[in-house]
């Protein structure tokens, strides 16, 4: 037996939620006007930025959990 989601109280059904379409609209996020789909593509990541902070270079945790092995 599943428990029904609640919000403040009242149930709903998770796969009533809408999804944003890919259709472009108008709307302003933090004080800028855009006019462009709420739903993108995911951009990929790039891995071969050299990030540095405060005279290091970063290492990610996978990386360096990698190269010990």
């Amino acid at each position: 037996m599943s428990t029904p989601l609640r919000y403040r109280g009242l149930p709903y059904e998770k796969g009533s939620h809408q999804q944003p379409s890919s259709r472009p609209v108008e709307h302003t996020y933090r004080g800028r006007h855009y006019v462009a789909p709420l739903m993108h593509e995911v951009a990929t990541a790039d891995t071969t930025a050299d990030l540095c902070y405060r005279g290091h270079h970063y290492v990610s945790h996978r990386d360096h959990v990698s190269n010990q092995n």
